[in-house]
């Protein structure tokens, strides 16, 4: 009589957990990004407080109070105010 061995295959859970993996990453992903959009919004309602002194004073105007926000917390290329923040511009 002969005896017919199979070898195993991957298991349900190893196939699911390899499928999960990209989902995962992506979700991680999006999170990130609406944390830098509420940390833009957060910044540029800060800046907003400020008297137009102050905002001058830091070379901005209101209507690039949002602009700032956005290029801060990287939703942007950062173009102007590389000391605004004391953050060095990558390069």
């Amino acid at each position: 009589m002969h005896t017919i061995t199979i070898a195993p295959g991957p298991s349900v859970a190893s196939k699911a957990r390899r499928l999960s993996r990209p989902v995962s990453t992506g979700l991680t992903s999006l999170r990130g990004h609406c944390l830098r959009v509420l940390q833009a919004h957060t910044t540029a309602r800060a800046l907003k407080e400020l008297d137009n002194r102050v905002l001058r004073d830091l070379g901005l105007s209101r209507s690039e109070l949002r602009a700032a926000g956005v290029q801060r917390h990287g939703l942007a290329e950062r173009e102007r105010w590389p000391s605004l923040f004391r953050t060095p511009l990558p390069r």
